[in-house]
């Protein structure tokens, strides 16, 4: 287990706070640059960022809000485990597991898997 996690109702408000600069870095946009491409360039930018002292991008942690592994409530306990360049945020709920960007036999910068 990896030190520096911090607990889901820190991690849910990482991602509120993502949330809020996606929508307001993209109204800032001029109209004729509201486009995909810069919509994702965005969202890399932000999704890609690691939380707090781990190497967790925002971007594992937001796909296990969205398959319902980060409950509002009650508090539980959540994990950041490692194997070789595998990471894993384990929950009550179900893990989000994925490669580390550079990792020999990826898919890319970035591989997520959902076990629920």
């Amino acid at each position: 287990e990896r030190p520096g996690l911090p607990g889901p109702a820190a991690l849910r408000a990482a991602l509120t706070a993502a949330v809020t600069e996606f929508r307001a870095r993209d109204e800032a946009l001029p109209e004729d640059r509201r486009t995909r491409a810069e919509r994702d360039r965005i969202g890399h930018d932000i999704w890609s960022r690691t939380l707090a002292d781990t190497e967790l991008p925002l971007r594992a942690v937001h796909a296990a809000q969205s398959l319902g592994f980060l409950r509002a409530a009650p508090d539980f306990p959540v994990a950041l485990l490692t194997a070789g360049s595998w990471l894993r945020l384990r929950t009550p709920y179900g893990s989000i597991a994925l490669r580390r960007a550079g990792a020999a036999g990826g898919l890319g910068n970035l591989a997520v898997s959902v076990n629920g």
